[in-house]
């Protein structure tokens, strides 16, 4: 090895080890060089120290509205979800069964959500700009905010999540119209009850799990796509990514439209030798389509 290489490498481990010292002396609340650095160039967020809770009462509602780059969970308390599925700081509130709050959490010194209740139209606003910092969290503590939406069980008229980062789901609520989009974050409707379902991101998975609608319209960029247990009008297309289906119905109740263009399309593990695969069917439609990716379908026994 010549010398000036061995000088480069140990050029390169000083840096390494002086940016490891001052992110250690930082968590250790020594070193305060780097909120400096922070609070002088605006590419560089170091994260929150902590984290603070809120519970507000918004009373009745009939319909949702949320933006911005917030992770959301909009649900009927007190339903069978998984305990896991369940944040720790809103447990008493699910499992008690108290409908018309919303539980926020989120970084202190980002801001919370703005939440307000607009004639029944429940409002809810995350931060709008788009992430173009370096993020360096050195608490363990999720920085992004988290939103708790407890709908009564009645029927709302709409769900309308326009998200930028973050994952959103929708358990256990019956609604007329839900729609979902985000620039990146996966998307999550589960045992879900309404007219129509539609879901949309540009990076991120798609999860649809015991559905009944009248037409459910799921899109992805790069990102999976995984339906199971769902019947009405279903629609799903990925760019970059595979797509499973799973019925508890057989494969006679469907009409089925398969597309791949690279990639391959297999029905109850049996492999399909083509790139097209159209089978008629009756009373739900399913049309499935992946440019680059696997298509799945799997049916019970007639």
């Amino acid at each position: 090895m010549s010398k000036l290489a061995k000088f480069f490498i140990i050029c390169a481990a000083v840096c390494v080890l002086g940016i490891v010292m001052t992110f250690a002396g930082y968590a250790a609340g020594g070193v305060d060089d780097l909120q400096k650095v922070a609070d002088k160039h605006e590419w560089l967020n170091v994260g929150p120290n902590s984290t603070e809770t809120d519970v507000l009462t918004v009373g009745e509602f009939q319909s949702v509205e949320a933006e911005g780059s917030l992770d959301i969970v909009v649900l009927a308390p007190g339903e069978d979800l998984d305990e896991e599925d369940v944040p720790n700081f809103i447990e008493d509130m699910y499992y008690g069964g108290t409908a018309g709050t919303v539980a926020v959490k989120w970084g202190k010194g980002n801001g919370a959500p703005e939440v307000t209740n607009e004639n029944g139209v429940l409002k809810i606003k995350g931060d709008s700009e788009s992430i173009d910092k370096v993020e360096v969290n050195l608490t363990g503590e999720d920085p992004s905010p988290d939103v708790v939406v407890f709908c009564s069980d009645n029927e709302l008229e709409s769900i309308n999540i326009k998200g930028k980062y973050g994952d959103t789901a929708v358990v256990c609520v019956k609604s007329k119209s839900t729609k979902v989009t985000a620039e990146s974050g996966d998307i999550e409707i589960e045992d879900v009850e309404g007219g129509e379902i539609a879901a949309e991101t540009n990076t991120g998975d798609i999860h649809a799990d015991n559905i009944v609608c009248s037409k459910m319209t799921l899109k992805a960029g790069t990102g999976d796509i995984d339906i199971s247990e769902c019947v009405g009008e279903i629609s799903a297309e990925t760019t970059t990514g595979d797509i499973e289906f799973a019925a508890a119905l057989p494969q006679s109740q469907f009409e089925m439209d398969f597309s791949v263009n690279t990639g391959e399309i297999s029905i109850n593990e049996d492999a399909i030798d083509s790139k097209e695969f159209y089978a008629k069917g009756e009373p739900n439609k399913l049309v499935l389509r992946t440019d680059t990716g696997d298509i799945d379908a799997d049916y019970s026994e007639d």
